[in-house]
């Protein structure tokens, strides 16, 4: 099982290091989580590379209704609620994440705990992985007992 951040779900729409990684987990079968605030994030990247003018009309179209397909039968959105936000203080307490990374690793530690907790039915002891690609965020992940997974340290 894996959790991805905004930052290692972006490099399955644009080609960059890592995108490798991150589609040989996608195409693997495995499930992998996102929290609800990724559709904002990708939805931003790709349209701020659109206005950008690092790609056209065409290629906008085309990487929207990639990332939308992915959302809807792809990827295991999390809301954010009481479970996903229970560490956010600490977190923010102790290390300097922007918010939305540390609402991600929020989210992901909440993830494990309702596994290993048996909330999350037939998934009690599964192994996640956070998979991220920004490094402080996958510092803070350590830190916090996550197996990290970073698709651009991947061959």
């Amino acid at each position: 099982m894996l959790y991805l951040d905004a930052s290692a779900l972006a490099k399955r729409y644009f080609h960059e290091k890592g995108s490798d990684g991150i589609a040989s987990r996608f195409e693997s079968g495995e499930t992998i989580f996102t929290s609800i605030l990724s559709f904002a994030e990708i939805h931003s990247t790709i349209a701020r590379k659109f206005r950008e003018k690092e790609y056209g009309r065409e290629e906008f179209s085309r990487l929207r209704d990639a990332f939308q397909n992915d959302w809807l039968f792809s990827l295991s959105v999390l809301e954010l609620d009481l479970r996903a936000m229970v560490a956010l203080p600490l977190i923010l307490e102790n290390f300097p994440l922007r918010a939305g990374d540390a609402i991600h690793l929020s989210t992901a530690i909440g993830l494990k705990d309702g596994i290993q907790a048996g909330v999350f039915t037939g998934r009690t002891g599964e192994t996640l992985e956070f998979g991220v690609a920004d490094k402080r965020l996958a510092q803070a992940a350590l830190q916090y007992g996550m197996k990290v997974f970073d698709p651009e340290q991947q061959a």
